[in-house]
Formats: structure tokens, sequence, C-alpha cells
């Protein structure tokens, strides 16, 4: 520390001032002494580190001169390599023009010999060789010949090309030779023989009229039916020998293309050969329409349905193989084009589509999916006719099987529709399924539904405690057979409109999995979800007559409802029968409730029990508002809404809520004094002020000066 620091930190002219700046000096001091000795006492080491640094410079100046040695060094071998790396690439330039010279020579030397053995072979008839002579022709370098002709040499490939056309004109004359006589090995090895000279297309074109010919007998045979009448599916057989001869010859073409080498040639051999194809399935095809009467009006010949069938499932079969014979020949196109670039790939699957697509074997699809159409149409319709017919009204009727008849129709024209393979065939199904659930059956629900009859679903009028109970109505009701029987008709048209509703959602769920293999893009897939969709207006159709038959029941029941909610606000308590007063509209209900579970579904009675007692605390409450009550009739209240409110809590959950708003103003009306009135209310108020009053005020031995004091 400075001076100047120790006079103004100190007070240097007194002794204790002057001792402190002492001590600090000293202190100082001491701490520099200490400083000093570890300097000292690292000097050796410092001294170490200096020799030790002295020799390393002295060594970094030894590396530093051999570095610059092998730098150098490095230097004229990189220069000496670049100049022999110049050298080697000239010596391989010159090595690669003598190869192509000795290639050249070669080629012009094997020309001339593949002309002379080309003529050989031909008079030897070894094709074979013949064949090879040509191939390695088409694989010599083009700038061989160029060349000679460059030095005015005449042109060596006239000769070879002169010979190239006789030979490829002997392998003509004799596949046509060995066609005729039906020769399979001798047309197998020729037909090897024109990928080697360059003519595959034409080699394909050639085995695929010997397959055409023999294939035409094969499709004669199996047009020839000889039991037109029988019910069994005689045409779609025929058909079926038809596509099977026609894959049998593609499959055969493909193989021999694959061991040739010919690679993306399989459309030419379909197009060949699919016009003998289509002249046999339509041979058929009008056999078929001849036999069956396709070309009547199923209307005006009064076909029965049972008659029809066999017919619709010929005519799903017979399109279902026609159109496994399309996805045959896509396939095989595919898989024959596999060794080709993508752009011929995309060619040859672009060939197929459009011979698919412009054949009369399509037409002919086309008109089969017609009349099945229109057959099958008739067969909905008229089957769902005869199911309305048999499920009618009758007197005495209590069963129906409408729903279940309906839809078992609509399941099994569906599945036939999807098995034969068409997507718009099953689409257009559908759509006639739709039409037919939606305007048929469930609008005959809906008129059957429109006019129940009287108490379809009965509850129990209140009785005064001790009253006997009415003989004379109950025995004059067991004699009602006719009204009983309707009821129970009219509830199982109620429960087969649910039942539908149900059933059509899940035949489009079916619907849409079982046809979805048949869509070949998302188009067609949309295209099928959108008709499937159609069935959901048919379950809406069939909920609606639902909603129309539970309406109905809810209505048939307001008369009682009504006398159960007044005989519930009733002010004049019945002492002698309490329990009973209190427990008579759990009980009635309960009954209802057994009764009801018995006929309709679950979802239906709490629905309807809901409704029922939604409405009868509704008018409670509002008759309690125009009763006067003392506090034993309040009691009787209460007592009652209680009961009421328990008994919903256990069988009818979802009317807790309304049941405990009526428990609260029947609390009201049996409190001691008003004052009590807020702890009537808890734990959660369902009443609003002003109306808890009113219901107060139907107390007469409340004050009113004391209820409008109260805050609640």
């Amino acid at each position: 520390m400075s001076l100047s620091l120790l006079l103004e930190k100190y007070d240097v002219s007194t002794d204790e001032g002057l001792q402190k700046a002492l001590n600090e000096i000293e202190k100082e001091e001491t701490e520099v002494d200490e400083a000093l000795s570890g300097v000292l006492s690292r000097a050796s080491l410092l001294e170490g580190r200096l020799r030790t640094a002295s020799q390393a410079y002295t060594k970094l100046t030894e590396v530093k001169t051999d570095a610059q040695v092998a730098a150098d060094m490095v230097d004229r071998t990189a220069n000496l390599a670049r100049d022999v790396s110049a050298k080697v690439r000239q010596l391989d330039l010159a090595r690669s023009r003598v190869a192509e010279c000795q290639r050249r020579v070669h080629d012009l030397i094997d020309l001339q010999l593949c002309s002379a053995g080309v003529e050989a072979a031909i008079k030897a008839h070894d094709y074979e060789i013949g064949a090879a002579h040509v191939s390695r022709f088409l694989g010599m370098d083009p700038g061989s010949v160029a060349a000679a002709r460059a030095r005015g040499a005449p042109d060596p490939r006239d000769a070879m090309t002169r010979a190239a056309n006789t030979l490829r004109e002997h392998l003509i004359r004799k596949f046509e030779e060995a066609s005729r006589k039906e020769d399979e090995p001798s047309v197998d090895r020729l037909f090897r023989l024109f990928p080697q000279i360059g003519r595959a297309e034409e080699g394909v074109e050639l085995l695929a009229k010997y397959l055409t010919t023999q294939t035409e007998a094969a499709i004669r045979r199996a047009c020839i039916i000889t039991d037109v009448g029988s019910e069994a599916c005689v045409f779609a057989d025929a058909i079926t020998r038809v596509v099977e001869a026609a894959g049998a010859a593609i499959e055969r073409a493909r193989n021999a293309h694959l061991v040739s080498q010919a690679y993306g040639l399989l459309t030419t051999t379909i197009r060949i050969l699919q016009p003998s194809v289509c002249a046999g399935v339509r041979r058929v095809y009008n056999e078929l329409v001849a036999a069956r009467r396709l070309e009547s009006d199923p209307q005006r010949t009064a076909m029965s349905p049972l008659s029809v069938e066999p017919v619709l499932t010929e005519l799903a079969l017979i399109h279902s193989r026609i159109w496994l014979y399309f996805m045959f020949l896509r396939r095989k196109t595919e898989v024959d084009a596999n060794q080709v670039n993508e752009t011929e790939k995309k060619l040859c699957m672009e060939k197929v589509e459009k011979i698919i697509a412009d054949c009369d074997l399509m037409r002919t699809a086309q008109d089969i999916l017609g009349h099945y159409l229109t057959l099958e149409r008739y067969f909905l319709e008229e089957s769902v006719n005869k199911a309305l017919k048999m499920a009618t009204p009758q007197v005495g009727v209590t069963t129906s099987s409408l729903v279940d008849d309906v839809f078992f129709i609509a399941r099994k024209v569906i599945r036939r529709a999807v098995s034969s393979g068409s997507v718009d065939g099953a689409c257009a199904v559908l759509n006639d399924v739709c039409g037919a659930l939606e305007q048929h059956a469930a609008r005959a629900l809906r008129r059957w539904l429109r006019a129940p009859p009287l108490e379809p679903l009965a509850l129990a009028p209140p009785r005064d405690p001790g009253a006997p109970p009415d003989a004379a109505g109950d025995f004059a009701r067991s004699l009602n057979r006719d009204l009983d029987a309707q009821r129970l008709l009219y509830l199982a048209h109620m429960n087969e409109a649910e039942a539908g509703a149900e059933w059509a959602e899940r035949l489009a769920t079916e619907a849409c999995a079982a046809a979805g293999g048949l869509a070949r893009g998302q188009a067609e897939r949309d295209k099928l979800v959108s008709c499937a969709g159609g069935l959901a207006s048919a379950a809406a159709a069939f909920r609606a007559a639902h909603d129309l038959a539970l309406g109905a029941l809810a209505q048939a029941v307001q008369p009682r409802l009504g006398a159960w909610a007044h005989r519930l606000a009733d002010p004049h308590p019945h002492t002698e029968e309490m329990e009973d007063d209190a427990d008579a509209l759990p009980q009635a209900l309960e009954q209802f409730t057994e009764t009801a579970r018995a006929q309709i579904s679950a979802r239906s009675v709490d629905t309807l029990l809901l409704a029922a007692l939604t409405e009868i605390a509704t008018r409670a409450e509002a008759a309690i508002l125009h009763n006067k009550y003392d506090r034993e009739g309040g009691l009787g209240v209460e007592r009652r809404a209680r009961r009421l409110a328990g008994w919903a809590g256990g069988s009818v959950p979802a009317a807790r809520e309304r049941c405990a708003r009526l428990t609260q103003a029947a609390a009201l009306l049996a409190l001691e004094l008003p004052a009590h009135a807020r702890d009537a209310l808890l734990p959660t108020p369902r009443l609003a002020a002003p109306h808890a009053k009113d219901i107060l005020a139907r107390r007469t031995d409340f004050k009113m000066e004391e209820i409008k004091r109260l805050k609640l």
C-alpha cells in the first residue's frame, strides 16, 4: 500500500493511528518477503525449462532442414509423376486406338465370315448357326463399316443384309410349315431364332397367329352346349372354358417371350388373339339371350323372383369370369413389361387398356351387366313387394318379419352384385337397394305406425287407496283380443323400424368392405362409399318411422300422465293409506316399464320413460301452483315426490335432474317454517327464488310477509 493511502486511511497524528500504519507496513513487508522466497525457490526450475527449450530449438532447426529436403524431393517426384502420367495417357490412347483398329478389322473379317456362314447354314438347314451369325452382325460396331466405306471400299453390309433376309424368309417358311403340321417343338425352336436376327416383333406375330389358330379350335369346342334348357350355369361354364383357353394361349406366349427375351411384346399377342376370344364369347352370349329370354320384359312375362334367381346367379358369374380375364391380361402384361424401362412399361399398359376398352368382349360384358341389373332390379322389387304383402297387418296377427325379409333380400342382392366383379354394377345395385328400403319398407312401416291402436302400452290409472279394483274394466279389456293383437303388431312394427335403421348402417359397412376389393383406384373407392352412403337415408327413414311410433306411445299415455300428475300434487292426504298412496305411482311406472321392456327395446323404453317422467314432473309442478296446502298436505306431496325421485334414480338416471326439481318444490310445501326454505333448497338450488316463493305461498298457514322477507 502506498504512503499516501496509509496517510488517508490512518490518522498518523496519534500514537494509535501511527501504530496501525506501522503494523500494515510490516504485514506488507512479510508478504513481499514470502513472494520473493517463492520466486527464488523456483529459479532452478525455470533454469531447467530454459535449457530444455534451448535444446528443443536446436532440434527444431534440424527438423526444419530435413523437412525442406523432403519437400524438395516430393516436388521433384510430383513433377516426374505428371510427366509420366501424361506419357501413360498418350500410351493408353494409342493402345485403345490400336485395339479399336484391331476390333474393326476383326469385325470386317467376321462380317465376311458371317455372310458366308449364313449362306452355309441355310444350305445345311442349320438355322441356329445362321441366326448366331446374324446376331453377331447386328452386334457389330457401326463405325467399323463406316470406316471401310470412308476409304472407298464397297459396303460390306450388303452381302450380310441379303444373307439375313434370305435366312428370315427361310425361317418364316419353316415356321408356317411347322404351324400347319402343329409341330410344337419346331415352332418353339424357330420362334427363338427371330429375336436373334432382329425380327422379334415378326416372330411374336407369327407365334400369335399360330396360337390363335389353335385357340379358335379350342373355343369352338368350348362353345358347344348340350343342355341349353338346364337351370345350371351351363353358359357361364362355356364362357369360362373360352377365356381359360385364351388365358392358356397367352401364358404360353409369355413363357416363349421369356425364353427368347422378347420383352414388352405380349400386347401384340393379345391384340391378335382377342378377336377370336370376343367372337367365342359373343356366340355363347347370343345363345344365352335366346335360351334365358333376356330380351323380353320380365314385367310383361310375369316371371317369378324364384325363377329369375338362377339366371341372375349365372349372369353375375359370367360377368365375373370376363372381369377376371381382363385382370389376367393386365397382370400378365405388367409382368412381361417389368424387364423394360418405365416409359415402355407405361406404353405397354396403355396398349392393353386400349385393347380391353375397344374389344367386343367389353361390349358383351356391358350387355350382360345391363341384363343383370334389369333382372336384379325386378327381383328386388318383386321380392320386397312380396315381403310387404306378407307383412300387411291382418286380424289376429301379432308378429311381423318385414325387416328380416327385406334385409335378407337386400344382403343377398348386394353380395350377388359384388360377386359380378363390377364396381359400376355394385353401385347400381346399392342405389336400387337404398330406394327399395327407403321407398317401400320404411314408407310402409311409417304408414302402419302413423295410426296407433288405443293405448299401445297401457299405464295403470291412479286409484283411491282402499278402493276395490276395476274388475269389470279388466274383464272387458281381456275380452278384446283384436285390440291386443293390434297393439302387439304395432309394437312389433316399431321394433322393426328401429332394427331397420341399425341394419341399414350395418349393410352399408358390409357393402363397402365386400366391394372394396373390386376398386382399382381411389375414384372407384369413392364411388362405392358414396353409393353405400345412400343407405344412410334409408336408416334415417326407418328412424323417422320409429320416432313416429315412439311419439305415438308417448301421446297415448298423456291422459294417464296428467291424472298421475294431479294425484301427485293432491293437497288432500290419505292418512289411512300413506305408504300405499306414496308408492302408487312408482308401482304403476314399474309395471309399465316391465310391460314395455317385454315388447320394445331398452333404448325405446328409456326414451319413453324419460318423456313420461318429464311430463309428470312438469304437470305436477304446474298443479302445485293451483292448489292450497296445509303442512299435512305438503308432507303428502313431498312423500310422493321423494318416492318418485327414488324410483327414477334407479330406473331412469337421465330423469334424475327433473325429479330433483320436483322434490325441492315438494320439500318447500312440507316445511314447518318459511325460514327453513334455504335449507330445503340445498345443496344445489334448482328453483329460482321467485318460483320458490310462489310455491311457499301455496301454504295456507304461511304469512306472506314472512315469505317476502326471505332471501333465497
